[in-house]
């Protein structure tokens, strides 16, 4: 009898291993998502220390040759164990690049690489349990492990590889974490919709979408989506697989299945970020190409633990011809960073009319994108309406059983489905990666770019004349801090513009300027950016404080300027900027036309409703049948630097600033 217990036991030992995907689904509606206890090696062995394996662990490479290191992943059913070796691009190795969160925490697991125990990430640790084959070794790259993060030399040599890495890679596998479907949720259904996506009614009435719909909920908000580092490693993919536990599909199945997920529910925005790098995808097989601009401007609100990959990610994509290369040195001050990239874009010729229009921005979104720091909170999953209300029960009606005189009638019923109910009225709560509120930019932190001199590092931007500055009213200072100033100034322009049509739109631009200024004046050091330039021109009489001034523009526009500024200069704007320069015309011309009599800046307001500065954003103004209007400026990177502080758009400065940004 005892023989007989001991095969039911293991029977249904093998029950639960068979059916655990589908129990997982259960366990995660409730919010219980963290791997099951039994799967780990020993819940105790969990630790807080280094996610990256001993720095002795790594074999050295061939820096004579393209070198890299490959994990081959050995069979198994407990404990993981790995071979990790040095090779060459040249010995055409065949391996599966693993793209993947870090997580963002250090609670990591151990492993055996080369015989000798180290330690790696949880997520990490997970994926490789879940791919590892249990009759078959697994060739793979993954970069916590084949890279040595303890050596910034090495990083500086291999990080300029990745996008080689991964385009060489026979498959790229997205690791999304211990989350697979139910087991009614019909992969092979999802996988026919790359080709024939099925109508929003024939999906909703498909009872297995039903509980397909908070699984692909979970899967596009998990926190891998908001990486940096993902976008040069999907973009590179030939082959592209989605893996969740143990099961996978296609990456062109799991985009359509996402599709019709926003069809469904058009206010899904979170969806977006999926786009967005199919999008980049199509647009490269199609023969497009993106610059190093393109790149950060699209994909700017993605997250990173160290600042310099927000640019290192990038450049083994971009298509930008620079003679300056940019070494990937995590040994670098950011202000350094910050050099490298706009020599990088002031010696690209591809798009180089573009790339002058854009270089002001550039300028000002680089810094803040090196800068922005990252913190956590804790958010809750709300559900769209659109998905609480398909989610609650509904009617249908349907024959009734024959009656005595055999007639069938149809009658009312009621139905739902419970799992979706359950998960759409369930609040998850967790730890998420956010933005921290920026704070104003100082330029002595950016002062730390090397031997620059006014004369020297000269870039090329264009912007588009605003108009003349026409009359100076008081200082900032005095305006924000003296009710009697600043009724007097009100008092100026209406007498400046009394009996013009103009008159109520310029009192009304007035009022605007003194929201604006006043909802930035939270210390005495509030206008500090607006700092004097080195002026290439002595200033008259027009401009006789060292303190920046509220000015009137000639084209129906106020300002603020800095010292330096006088009557009949004009007002250059730049594109996506709030930042304004203030040249004089003179014979300082190069033989390229463009000019260096820049003297001041600033910034402006013009007619709308913004509470906030002036930023252009038709950049078609900038570059076609408007060369009457526009001009080019030669500035030195400490004057671009100087006169682009603060100036990144009210929507830049808060990209990712909300409850719905996961990062890594």
């Amino acid at each position: 009898m005892h023989w007989i217990a001991v095969l039911a036991l293991i029977i249904c030992f093998g029950s639960v291993i068979e059916y655990y995907d589908e129990l997982y689904f259960y366990v995660w509606v409730l919010g219980l998502d963290e791997t099951p206890a039994y799967i780990l090696p020993n819940i105790h062995s969990i630790a807080d220390t280094s996610p990256f394996p001993r720095p002795d662990t790594y074999p050295p490479l061939n820096h004579s040759v393209d070198s890299l290191r490959i994990l081959r992943l050995l069979p198994g059913s407990s404990g993981l164990s790995c071979q990790l070796e040095s090779t060459s691009f040249g010995e055409y190795p065949r391996y599966r690049a693993l793209s993947y969160e870090w997580g963002s925490g250090n609670r990591t697991l151990p492993i055996l690489i080369n015989g000798v125990e180290t330690r790696v990430g949880k997520n990490l640790w997970e994926a490789l349990y879940h791919l590892r084959d249990p009759k078959e070794e697994r060739v793979l790259w993954v970069d916590a492990i084949c890279i040595n993060q303890h050596d910034l030399d090495e990083k500086a040599i291999v990080v300029p590889r990745m996008n080689l890495i991964y385009r060489r890679a026979a498959e790229v596998i997205i690791w999304l974490g211990p989350r697979p479907p139910p087991k009614i949720v019909n992969l092979d259904r999802l996988a026919w919709w790359t080709f024939a996506p099925p109508s929003i009614d024939k999906a909703y009435h498909q009872g297995w979408w039903h509980q397909a719909v908070p699984w692909l909920f979970d899967l596009m908000h998990t926190n891998y989506w908001t990486r940096t580092w993902i976008i040069q490693e999907v973009g590179e993919a030939v082959r592209l697989t989605v893996q969740f536990g143990k099961q996978s599909m296609p990456w062109e199945a799991f985009v359509a299945a996402v599709a019709t997920y926003r069809k469904c529910f058009p206010r899904a925005f979170w969806t977006d970020r999926v786009s967005a790098l199919e999008g980049l995808r199509k647009s490269r097989r199609e023969g497009e190409i993106y610059s190093f601009t393109d790149l950060i401007s699209v994909f700017r609100n993605s997250f990173c633990k160290v600042p310099h990959d927000k640019i290192y990610a990038f450049l083994g994509m971009a298509a930008d011809d620079s003679p300056y290369f940019i070494p990937a040195a995590y040994n670098k001050t950011l202000a350094q960073v910050y050099k490298d990239v706009m020599r990088f874009l002031g010696t690209s010729t591809i798009d180089r009319a573009v790339k002058e229009v854009e270089l002001v921005h550039m300028s000002a979104l680089v810094r803040r994108l090196l800068t922005r720091r990252m913190g956590e909170t804790v958010a809750v999953d709300e559900k769209p309406t659109s998905i609480l209300r398909q989610a609650e029960p509904y009617t249908y009606y349907d024959k009734s059983a024959p009656d005595k005189d055999g007639k069938t009638h149809l009658q009312a019923r009621t139905a739902y489905h419970k799992e979706w109910y359950e998960w759409a009225h369930t609040r998850h709560e967790q730890t998420i990666t956010a933005w921290l509120p920026t704070t104003p930019e100082r330029l002595d932190i950016w002062m730390d770019i090397g031997q620059v001199t006014p004369q020297t590092d000269l870039l090329t931007a264009k912007g588009i004349i605003a108009g003349e500055i026409e009359s100076f009213g008081p200082t900032v200072e005095s305006f924000l801090t003296s009710s009697d100033v600043s009724k007097a100034w009100q008092m100026t322009i209406i007498q400046q513009f009394a009996g013009k049509p103009s008159q109520k739109s310029m009192i009304a631009l007035c009022e605007r300027l003194h929201v604006v200024i006043g909802q930035q004046a939270t210390s005495a050091a509030s206008f500090d950016w607006i700092i004097p330039l080195r002026p290439n021109f002595e200033s008259t009489t027009n401009s006789t404080t060292d303190l920046p001034r509220l000015f009137t523009g000639s084209s129906g526009f106020f300002g603020i300027a800095s010292p330096g500024a006088s009557v009949g200069d004009q007002v250059v704007q730049f594109w996506g900027s709030s930042a304004a320069a203030i040249v004089r015309e003179g014979n300082r011309r190069s033989a390229d036309g463009a000019t260096d009599s820049f003297v001041a800046h600033g910034s402006i307001v013009k007619e709308g409703y913004s509470h906030d500065w002036d930023v252009p954003t038709d950049k078609d103004k900038f570059t076609i049948g408007h060369e009457g209007s526009t001009i080019r400026l030669h500035l030195d990177l400490i004057t671009l630097t100087a006169m682009t502080l603060n100036s990144v758009g009210h929507e830049d400065q808060n990209v990712g600033d909300n409850t719905d940004t996961r990062g890594r």
